[in-house]
Formats: C-alpha cells, sequence, structure tokens
C-alpha cells in the first residue's frame, strides 16, 4: 500500500513533511464497512428494490382484504410472479385494471405494493412512502387545454426521475384512457422500447387503472350462473375491445399503431361490481379488526349477529344486486352507525378499570360490547352496545 506524504504546519509557523503509513483494513472490515453504508443508502432511499419471496406473499396478502376479485387477484399474482422470475425480462410487465369505482382497483395496487417491498407487509406500513419507495401512482391525466403542455413536462420528467432512481419500480397510472394524444404517445414509446434515452424500465410493473368497463363486466356476470363462471379469455376480450374501440375514436395514430398500443397490455384485469355478500365480509371484517383494537387497548371486544349486519347493509345504496359505489360506502356506514355506541361503550369501561392498578387479573372475564338493533319509540332503528 503507498505510503502517504503530506505537508504539516506547526504552530510555530515551521512546515515539516511527515510520511504516514496507512493501516489496511481487513477484508472482514471491508465487507462490514460496505454492508453499514449500504444499509445507511437504502435506509434514506427507503424500500426501492422487490423483497425476496414476494411472489410467495402477494396473493395471500392481497386476498386478505379483496373481496369479489378472485379472478383479477389470480391473474395479476401468475403474471408478476412470472415477471419476478425473469432475471432479465425484455421489457416491464404491463396490466391494466377495469371496472367502477370502490371495487378494488386503488387497494389491490396498495396491497402489491406492501406485498412486493416488504417481507411482513402490513396496513402499518408507510406505503406510500418510506418503506416502498418504489411505488409510484401518478394521477391527473386530464388537464384543461391552457395546463396540458406543462403538466405533461411534469408527468414525464417525474416518471423518468422516479425509474432512474428506481428500476424495479410499481408504476400506476391512474384513469389511462383519459390520456390525449401526446401522453399516449409518449406511454406508447416508454412501454414499447422498454426505455426513454438512457432510462429502461424492463424490470418495473406497470398497472394501468381505469374505471371503465362497468357495462362489458356487468354483461358477463349476467350471462353467468356466478362471477366464477366467468374466464379470464372473456373478460380480456371485452376489456381489450373496449379500450381499442375508444382509443381508435380519437385518432392518435393510424389504426394499426391503434393495434399496436392495445397489444402492449399483457393482462387485463376485470374487477367486477360487488354484491351484498361481499359487503357483508367487509362489514365483518371491519368489525373484527375494531375489535382486535379494543382487545389490544385492554378494554374489551365487539360481539354482533346477523341482524347487525343485516342492519349495516341496508344503509347502502343499491342499483338491482350491486352498490351503487361498490365498497366505499363501508367506512361511511360504520361511522354513523357504529363508532358512536362503541366509543361510548369504550369510555365508560374505561372509567371502571380506572381504580384499579393492575387491571384485570386472570380468569376474569373480558368485557363485550354485543351490539345490537333496536327500535327507539318515534326515531329510526339504531345499534346499541348490550
Amino acid at each position: 500500500m503507498p505510503n502517504d506524504t503530506r505537508t504539516l504546519t506547526s504552530q510555530g509557523g515551521r512546515t515539516d513533511r511527515a510520511c504516514i503509513h496507512p493501516m489496511p483494513l481487513p477484508i472482514a472490515g471491508w465487507a462490514v464497512a460496505v454492508a453499514a453504508v449500504s444499509a445507511v443508502v437504502t435506509y434514506l432511499a427507503g424500500n426501492t428494490q422487490f423483497a425476496p419471496g414476494a411472489c410467495s406473499r402477494l396473493e395471500a396478502h392481497a386476498g386478505s382484504f379483496l373481496v369479489g376479485q378472485d379472478l383479477a387477484l389470480r391473474l395479476a399474482t401468475d403474471a408478476i410472479c412470472d415477471h419476478l422470475d425473469d432475471p432479465n425480462p425484455a421489457r416491464p410487465l404491463i396490466l391494466s385494471a377495469h371496472g367502477p369505482p370502490g371495487v378494488g382497483k386503488s387497494l389491490f395496487h396498495l396491497l402489491a405494493a406492501q406485498a412486493l417491498y416488504s417481507k411482513n407487509p402490513s396496513e402499518a406500513m408507510k406505503c406510500p412512502g418510506h418503506d416502498c419507495a418504489g411505488y409510484k401512482v401518478m394521477y391527473g391525466m386530464d388537464y384543461v387545454a391552457s395546463e396540458r403542455a406543462e403538466q405533461q413536462g411534469l408527468l414525464r420528467s417525474a416518471l423518468i426521475d422516479h425509474v432512474r432512481r428506481t428500476p424495479e419500480a410499481l408504476i400506476v397510472v391512474e384513469e389511462y384512457d383519459k390520456l390525449d394524444c401526446g401522453m399516449r404517445g409518449f406511454f406508447r414509446q416508454f412501454l414499447e422500447n422498454g426505455a426513454v434515452g438512457n432510462v429502461t424500465l424492463n424490470k418495473a410493473i406497470i398497472l394501468l387503472e381505469s374505471n371503465l368497463g362497468y357495462l362489458q363486466l356487468l354483461g358477463l356476470l349476467k350471462a353467468s350462473r356466478s362471477r366464477a363462471e366467468v374466464t379470464a379469455e372473456q373478460a380480456q376480450r371485452v376489456l381489450k375491445d373496449l379500450i381499442f374501440e375508444r382509443w381508435e375514436r380519437q385518432a392518435c395514430e393510424d389504426r394499426t399503431d391503434t393495434l399496436k398500443m392495445v397489444g402492449l397490455v399483457d393482462i387485463f384485469l376485470p374487477f367486477f361490481p360487488l354484491e351484498a355478500s361481499h359487503l357483508r365480509a367487509l362489514f365483518e371484517a371491519r368489525l373484527e379488526r375494531r375489535s382486535q383494537a379494543l382487545a389490544q387497548a385492554g378494554v374489551g371486544r365487539l360481539a354482533w349477529d346477523a341482524a347487525v349486519l343485516d342492519f349495516l347493509i341496508s344503509h347502502v345504496e343499491f342499483d338491482g344486486a350491486y352498490p351503487l359505489e361498490g365498497a366505499k360506502e363501508v367506512a361511511v356506514v360504520l361511522t354513523k352507525t357504529v363508532s358512536r355506541p362503541v366509543r361510548r361503550w369504550a369510555e365508560e369501561q374505561q372509567r371502571r378499570q380506572a381504580p384499579a392498578s393492575t387491571g384485570k387479573g386472570e380468569g376474569t372475564d373480558v368485557p363485550h360490547c354485543a351490539l345490537q338493533v333496536v327500535k327507539p319509540l318515534g326515531r329510526p332503528r339504531q345499534l346499541v352496545c348490550a
């Protein structure tokens, strides 16, 4: 190892030359140093790489929250697993999710991000954020004419910068069917070549999201005895035709190029309208999570029966067999009907427990708020804790 010769200046102004022999760092020390630097860089940048084992986590994690979308979840999981298994894919994986609002499209890509970027995905993750820094959702594809050029430039810059920093990215483009001709041309170049300039995205997963497809998917449901009978091929065909017809009417390019653009999508994911049974499952899951939170706080637990679930579903507006806003009303209905009686019950339990210094002893019964539907005189039905 070469010596380091340096000029030293004393307090008296005299200069001397000193030969410094650097101490060699053992190989193990270098490994530790490199690992430490890598850990610091990872911490500052956030989780930008797909975590090992993501494929085995995805379906189980997403399936524990999504309801009624078994076909979309199965198709997405298989496509993502195949993409992750390829060490050097030729181009990014492109998925296109379709269905009415409130049926799980946005929830799916959030759950997918949690499973892709963490070995232990959970609701507590900062996602979007530090815990899944490779996850980027792009909103606002529709502008007034006066702002279009500026906003498109900002979107291009943001996308290219994100992929440059995060090759293993999960990019979501919401309402992609509203892309105008200029942005569609940009995305076509981006998706077809897997690169823009010196930025490549062959390892990325791109999810195009659209609210189009409600009538087409509803038609498939009505033509089948159950959603389990709808095939992937049927859903793929109606959604692909829908997007092609919409883009062909816009006439941004000739018909052949429009076919190529639509053909870039690897899988079309059908997110079907939900039904009352799915809302029942969602209400029950939300009540169970609230019960677990009360138990962890040492307050007690919730209990409910089928009549309570029927009461909650009765507060959701339906169009025939399908809720108008999908699952969007679930949280609102719980706030309007469950939150107040449960909060008052929990406050009462905490007042009763306050005098005790050590809480409940072993073997003591855990208090329960048994939700019941009652009909006070001259007032509408409501829930109470019994």
